[in-house]
């Protein structure tokens, strides 16, 4: 992680010792420890909170995506689905047969 090597690690802890004295290295070492484990801990968290709010996203967009495909109504209130009519739809489609189309052809 942090390509440190035993020659680096030794002199860390000779300088600790030093500076930071026997008696309270491992106070120190515990501090640093507790300190790490809350970052990880609010960094997974953070992670899982993104992860969530996405998932929440993308079921929503998918959501939205549906309804406008099956006409859904997103309300509860609206029971039958919003089904429009165009009125330059006829109800029975004109349809000639062959015998009606040569004839007119043929005047």
């Amino acid at each position: 992680m942090f390509d440190v090597g035993m020659v680096e690690m030794f002199v860390i802890v000779v300088l600790a010792i030093i500076v930071v004295g026997p008696r309270d290295l491992p106070k120190l070492l515990r501090s640093i420890g507790r300190f790490v484990s809350k970052v990880r801990s609010m960094g997974q968290e953070f992670q899982t909170t993104l992860k969530q709010m996405s998932d929440e996203i993308e079921l929503e967009e998918v959501t939205r995506k549906l309804n406008e495909v099956g006409n859904i109504p997103l309300d509860e209130s609206d029971t039958a689905p919003d089904i429009r009519t165009d009125p330059d739809i006829k109800d029975e489609p004109d349809i000639k047969t062959d015998a009606e189309d040569h004839g007119a052809d043929e005047k």
